[in-house]
């Protein structure tokens, strides 16, 4: 890196963000931060939503939490955190989001449940509502497809042993278009449930799944959460489904973090809700535990 490009990034705010909803609201936040506010450089680091480790280490000034409950999991020291609770960790703003993982068949794919992939073991083609992750992170790529797909005896790996293919896709209406018509992607899975993806899978006749209460059972033993998909949510929907939820954004910082910085987030979310809100319905702003 350039020592001139270096020393500024250096100086400046970071804040982690991942690639839809937290990156708007940071571009929002970071430009008021720094040409009004602070008038201080931001950096936005990408990808780095739910980089608990670099913000209880300083790397990161702040990042988003995505969804709301990893965020537990880092304080308490569970899933992947498990013995290395990041206890100095603090909530600067939460951004409600009713979000939750969903699970469809293709219509074409001849699947009826999980249970019947679990029991044929056929190798299909699945794309995951997912952003891709690189580095020491590449391993917690499709964490919570592997939850949910555990519960039911197999896994993306297994997938890929049985001669399938499993694939990271974007948000877009169009991010599994080609598959679709080609007849090359028999399940979607993931989050980010009120974007457009969803829209085109169920325009296609792709199935909806609910998850089984034992296997919501396994996931709550984890430390997921559920949520309910409420009929009519998508075309196709015709039931209430039971899914893993994914809901809300937290901004987190840590204890050791600049008051003065910590302030004057909460102070711009506070004043430019509506710019801020693009994907929500409300904000709540607190400075706490998560």
């Amino acid at each position: 890196m350039h020592p001139k490009l270096e020393g500024a990034i250096d100086q400046s705010i970071k804040i982690g963000s991942g690639f839809s909803g937290s990156l708007s609201m940071t571009r929002t936040i970071g430009r008021i931060l720094s040409e009004r506010v602070l008038k201080r450089p931001v950096t936005v680091v990408l990808p780095a939503s739910s980089r608990f480790d670099w913000i209880a280490e300083g790397a990161l000034d702040m990042g988003w939490a995505v969804p709301r409950v990893v965020a537990r999991w880092a304080y308490d020291g569970l899933g992947q955190w498990r013995g290395k609770a990041l206890k100095n960790l603090r909530a600067v703003a939460r951004v409600p989001q009713d979000d939750r993982q969903m699970i469809t068949l293709a219509p074409y794919a001849k699947l009826e449940s999980l249970e019947q992939i679990a029991r044929e073991k056929r190798p299909l083609r699945v794309a995951v509502r997912e952003n891709p992750r690189f580095g020491p992170d590449a391993e917690e790529w499709g964490r919570v497809a592997n939850a949910i797909f555990r519960q039911y005896g197999f896994s993306l790996k297994d997938i890929e042993s049985w001669g399938g293919r499993v694939w990271a896709v974007p948000t877009d209406f169009t991010a599994v278009d080609e598959e679709i018509k080609k007849k090359e992607v028999d399940v979607v899975i993931g989050e980010a449930s009120t974007q457009p993806i969803w829209k085109n899978v169920a325009g296609h006749g792709f199935r909806f799944l609910s998850l089984s209460e034992a296997a919501m059972a396994g996931l709550e033993k984890e430390g997921y959460e559920r949520n309910m998909t409420p009929a009519g949510f998508l075309p196709g929907i015709a039931q209430p489904l039971l899914a893993v939820d994914e809901s809300d954004f937290l901004l987190m910082t840590r204890e050791e973090a600049d008051d003065e910085l910590v302030y004057a987030v909460a102070k711009i979310i506070d004043q430019n809700r509506r710019r801020i809100e693009e994907g929500a319905v409300v904000v709540q702003y607190v400075y706490t535990r998560p």
